[in-house]
């Protein structure tokens, strides 16, 4: 089973997925958030074998839940919840900023970055798990 990590837009979700041992995350697709966005996730995450799905929360700087983190919120219960998949959000304030760093090719004009956004929040995610059971076995 794989992990699908989302980034989610006003008008694009960029999708990426882990490699089948769940170490690295990859930049996957790009969906449209419309009427057919249910419809195509649905499919992917039985063709993708998904067992959980980490949404990127874009909290304020002092860490709550502002508008933007709201729209994430009712777009997820109106387009995911019902799909009986585990969510976990992860912050995601900082992963925008990162996909600009210098000598990261800019995709921002191709729409490409949203899927390279997902995929930094999904790598966030497995690196603080994987923090976790490392502090748990020692």
């Amino acid at each position: 089973m794989k992990i699908m990590g989302m980034d989610i837009g006003d008008k694009r979700i960029g999708i990426a997925l882990t490699d089948p041992e769940k170490k690295l995350s990859i930049p996957h697709t790009i969906l449209r958030n419309d009427k057919e966005f249910s419809g195509k996730l649905s499919k992917m995450l039985d063709e993708e074998n998904i067992e959980k799905i980490i949404v990127g929360m874009p909290y304020t700087l002092k860490g709550e839940i502002g508008p933007q983190g709201n729209k994430v919120l009712e777009f997820v219960e109106k387009n995911i919840l019902n799909m009986g998949i585990e969510i976990v959000y992860q912050d995601e304030r900082f992963t925008s900023k990162l996909e600009e760093e210098p000598g990261i090719k800019k995709r921002k004009k191709s729409g490409h970055k949203d899927k390279f956004s997902a995929a930094l929040i999904l790598q966030g995610y497995l690196d603080r798990i994987s923090s976790i059971k490392r502090i748990e076995n020692e």
